[in-house]
């Protein structure tokens, strides 16, 4: 029931922030200080754009989230799955380990890393060639 909770908080967060326009930086509106490694290299970082893309989601602007960062839109589906996950799980009994191993989190888990790094070596890629 707590991830389903938590996944409840993030989807009320992203709905609250204004997605930011140039696709990345919206996470500063909440407290948080720019991309460092944005600023250091002018070059996004594997999760520039998540943020924003939840943002998105959060205000049904699918385009523009995957725009932002792909790999936020399926973040974003999967923390919204997460809620009646949690209430399953909560009523069958189930723990947070025995909910990640049914859902093969692991292998999510892995997905989403690789599926990222493949975004973020086509943003590097394109970034160079222009």
């Amino acid at each position: 029931m707590v991830a389903g909770l938590g996944g409840l908080a993030v989807l009320l967060t992203a709905r609250w922030l204004s997605p930011d326009p140039s696709g990345a930086g919206t996470h500063t509106q909440l407290g948080l200080p720019p991309c460092g490694f944005l600023y250091l290299t002018s070059l996004p970082c594997p999760g520039c754009g998540l943020t924003t893309s939840f943002a998105y989601m959060a205000h049904a602007e699918l385009a523009s989230a995957l725009a932002a960062h792909p790999v936020g839109v399926i973040l974003f589906m999967l923390t919204a799955a997460a809620l009646p996950v949690s209430v399953a799980g909560a009523v069958r009994g189930w723990s947070l380990e025995e909910i990640y191993s049914r859902v093969h989190g692991g292998r999510i888990v892995l997905a989403l890393a690789a599926m990222a790094l493949v975004v973020w070596v086509v943003r590097i890629g394109g970034l160079m060639l222009s």
